[in-house]
């Protein structure tokens, strides 16, 4: 792995970038920038596949870890009426919960 770049932080920043850009036009009511956006979100991404359904089977620290990280990028819900949004979201999660099963998030700094 040391010889690959994954580009954690790039993707991750292009997610929520594409997740503002969705809610911005949703917001605006512009259909089409928020098709758009919808589109260019990272659904090719293997390793958030994967992480996708460990991440909805989740519970307990694994998952509120993940969870709490998410609300922090993000702390607005998704709108009841968009389920887009909500995907978004959750693919989202995804990402952070494979970055969280590669390096534990620590929240604390004094923790162990």
């Amino acid at each position: 792995m040391a010889c690959q770049d994954p580009k954690a932080v790039q993707s991750l920043v292009a997610d929520l970038k594409m997740l503002a850009a969705y809610e911005t036009a949703a917001d605006w009511r512009e259909q089409k920038a928020a098709d758009a956006a919808f589109s260019a979100l990272s659904w090719d991404d293997a390793s958030v596949k994967a992480a996708l359904p460990e991440y909805l089977s989740a519970s307990g620290a694994e998952r509120s870890k993940v969870d709490y990280a998410f609300n922090a990028l993000c702390p607005r819900p998704p709108q009841d009426i968009d389920g887009r949004q909500a995907v978004m979201h959750t693919w989202i999660k995804a990402r952070l919960f494979s970055y969280n099963k590669a390096f534990p998030f620590q929240f604390s700094p004094f923790g162990q």
